[in-house]
């Protein structure tokens, strides 16, 4: 008997610094979803970067066992250390866990939220100085399931829970200082994905509709923007030679993107966020600095034609990057006779 696999939905994670697919993440699937996978009759396949969840197919298409209102959890754990350099992620992601799901929407993601991860135990700092304060740990539909007070007499400054045996998933903490404004923070608890540190969860609930038509989801993310810089250290040149130096952007055109521009600038005018001159040019040398007039999107493919001319005579045809592990966009360009 031949096995007939049919694509239930697909999970994409694109990245505008790589122009397509991002490949800085592996796919972590728990053992709650792998026990779905197999009561579902379902498959998980990463093929060129992109997650496919496969269904058994009978001969006219439909699934052997339906698995909708089930839901898949996927962490994507981040395995490229250089990531934050040129990826611009959103402040409310920065200091947490993304969570994503397609809660509005079956076929598409809601805008992720921001989420501390957390495992079975777990503290919490409070955030005020104010006693007493009743501390609510509360599941997603906003039922307590562990609740304590802080007076003065008992002070400290964090909350310690034991969630052994709530249900994972997204939860808040609640602090209730009596004054009728509680803080809530958001939480997530799954002590599996805590333990593998990942940087996304994704939770997909199953729609019979996908079925007949099968999702795409995607999640996206923009290129870092750094305002480009080239420090050129000059050597061995005439001053009249050396004022005759450029830095131009000629292979817009030909790569169908906005052309930059840049802003020459003398060593004494150099403003706090460069390089220190003094560290830069010593001796005979001299220094001057080509500045992009506004910020440019990093890019793991290099702009080409960002030269550099004297008179125009190209001396170097096509300009070096920030590469992935650069921090910044400022790129020391040493010219000499």
């Amino acid at each position: 008997m031949r096995l007939r696999y049919d694509t239930l939905l697909s999970l994409r994670i694109a990245h505008a610094y790589y122009g397509g697919v991002c490949p800085d993440f592996d796919i972590v699937l728990p053992a709650e979803t792998l026990r779905t996978l197999r009561g579902g009759r379902l498959l998980a396949k990463v093929l060129g970067g992109v997650l496919y969840v496969l269904f058994e197919a009978d001969e006219g298409g439909a699934p052997v066992v339906s698995a909708a209102g089930a839901g898949l959890r996927i962490g994507l754990r981040l395995v490229n250390p250089y990531f934050s350099n040129y990826t611009a992620v959103p402040a409310e992601l920065a200091a947490g866990t993304a969570w994503y799901r397609n809660g509005d929407a079956p076929g598409q993601l809601d805008a992720p939220e921001g989420r501390a991860l957390v495992g079975a135990v777990f503290s919490r700092a409070l955030a005020r100085a104010e006693r007493p304060v009743t501390v609510t740990l509360k599941d997603s539909d906003g039922q307590a399931l562990r609740a304590e007070t802080v007076t003065a007499a008992n002070d400290r400054d964090d909350v310690s829970f034991d969630a052994t045996g709530a249900d994972p998933g997204p939860c808040s903490v609640e602090e209730d200082y009596g004054d009728g404004s509680p803080l809530t923070a958001r939480c997530y608890i799954h002590p599996e994905l805590q333990q593998t540190g990942v940087f996304a969860i994704v939770d997909l609930e199953i729609h019979a509709s996908f079925y007949a038509s099968a999702p795409a989801f995607e999640i996206t993310f923009d290129a870092r923007q750094d305002t480009l810089r080239y420090y050129l250290v000059v050597s061995n040149y005439s001053i009249a030679d050396f004022e005759q130096l450029t830095v131009a952007d000629l292979g817009a055109d030909d790569e169908g993107r906005p052309e930059v521009t840049f802003t020459r600038v003398a060593a004494a005018a150099f403003t706090p966020g460069e390089l220190p001159a003094a560290l830069l040019a010593t001796g005979d040398s001299r220094l001057v600095l080509f500045r992009s007039q506004v910020p440019v999107a990093r890019r793991q493919r290099a702009m080409k034609k960002i030269q550099l001319s004297r008179n125009g005579d190209v001396l170097v045809e096509h300009l070096p990057q920030p590469g992935a592990d650069q921090a910044d966009a400022h790129l020391i360009i040493h010219v000499s006779r």
